[in-house]
């Protein structure tokens, strides 16, 4: 399967829900199948790390046997990539090594990903004291969070989980944020965080 050209920038969001982008203009996909879509999202959580297959089964059909899931497995994987790929080969989206699979992040960005990296990396450099720096981090990290994290799945336990994780870590840079802005005396910005409309019981104090 080719590569995304270079010429081609591939981003999807996922706060609001999953929507994928080419050269910033929005692109529909056509998924093979529910669970294709659900594996590509189990992937887009784990992020760049790589996922044994055995654990990706257990996500998708709890409690199968390892014969009846090998297979299962096999069929969903060709169906996402046929589903990220079809016609015109939009681009790799699945990397593997062995029996562990992983996001092809040379192909694209995501903003899950790169709202937990700034939330992360924001939160330590005011631990350290580099404020400026931390203020730029956390400044993206709630312009990312335009609405909550994949909300077409509200009852998959595994994006439950993951969705949760977003809303702490919101919570957790939002607080450290209004905290800047009232040192810099910009209530005008305190006030705009108190009133979040996806954020309503959110207190400064």
């Amino acid at each position: 399967m080719k590569q995304t050209p270079s010429s081609e920038s591939i981003s999807i969001r996922t706060f609001g829900g999953l929507t994928f982008y080419r050269n910033g203009h929005p692109i529909a996909i056509q998924w093979d199948s529910q669970k294709a879509r659900l594996l590509f999202c189990y992937l887009l959580i784990t992020s760049d790390q790589w996922v044994h297959r055995t654990q990706l089964i257990e996500l998708l059909w709890p409690g199968c046997n390892y014969e009846a899931g090998f297979k299962n497995f096999k069929t969903t994987l060709s169906r996402l990539r046929k589903s990220l790929s079809g016609s015109k080969e939009l681009f790799n989206p699945i990397l593997a090594q062995g029996d562990a699979y992983r996001i092809n992040f040379e192909s694209i960005t995501c903003d899950c990903g790169e709202f937990r990296a700034s939330a992360i990396t924001g939160i330590r450099l005011m631990a350290r004291g580099q404020i400026r720096e931390a203020k730029n981090h956390l400044e993206k990290v709630n312009d990312l969070y335009a609405a909550e994290f994949l909300p077409e799945e509200p009852v998959d336990q595994f994006i439950a989980r993951a969705r949760a994780e977003m809303i702490d870590l919101h919570h957790s840079t939002i607080k450290l944020l209004a905290g800047l802005y009232e040192s810099e005396e910009r209530t005008d910005l305190v006030a705009t965080l108190k009133t979040l409309a996806h954020f309503p019981s959110f207190q400064c104090s």
